[in-house]
């Protein structure tokens, strides 16, 4: 245990200049709302002032403003286009107890159908379609607003991919229908 939170904070310290990087944008089209799930932190940050009710306060907050609608957890399933957001905070306290090595994963489950090879034999299920995730260190005492802030700018990123994907396809219908 010791020497994998040893191994945690020295990936921390070299990929702490490293920007997050999002995958699967091209699946955020035609998304109508977002429900907000975030996994249980660990009691060391919990005692230390984290709580996921604040991380999921934040994030519906910057997709409210940002015109997403913001959908409750058990919603999700049963709107056309929705869709869930997990925010999953695994935070590692050192021996000394001064520092996290924290890694703030964010993924987007939107249902998918697994095609069987009879008709009728198809699955609809939950599968992440676009993640981010940043490697971070942040110090005990600052351990909620480090989390807070990096759950802010990779929202930020979920944010744009969005934006840009769901702009993009406005242009394309507006093109067509004036092409009418």
């Amino acid at each position: 245990m010791r020497t994998s939170l040893y191994i945690l904070l020295f990936m921390t310290m070299i990929l702490a200049g490293e920007t997050a990087f999002a995958v699967g944008k091209e699946t955020l089209v035609d998304i109508t709302g977002v429900a907000v799930v975030v996994d249980e932190a660990s009691a060391s940050a919990r005692e230390d002032g984290l709580s996921e009710a604040g991380i999921k306060a934040l994030v519906e907050d910057r997709l409210a403003r940002s015109n997403i609608m913001v959908l409750e957890e058990r919603e999700w399933f049963s709107v056309f286009g929705g869709s869930y957001m997990l925010v999953k905070v695994i935070a590692s306290k050192a021996v000394s107890g001064d520092r996290y090595a924290v890694y703030i994963d964010m993924e987007l489950y939107q249902t998918v159908v697994l095609m069987g090879k009879r008709l009728g034999q198809n699955i609809n299920t939950a599968a992440a379609t676009w993640s981010i995730g940043k490697l971070l260190s942040c110090s005990s005492a600052g351990i909620k607003d480090c989390v807070l802030g990096t759950v802010s700018e990779l929202t930020g990123l979920f944010i744009k991919d969005y934006v840009e994907v769901n702009t993009l396809k406005w242009k394309q219908e507006q093109e067509r229908l004036e092409k009418q």
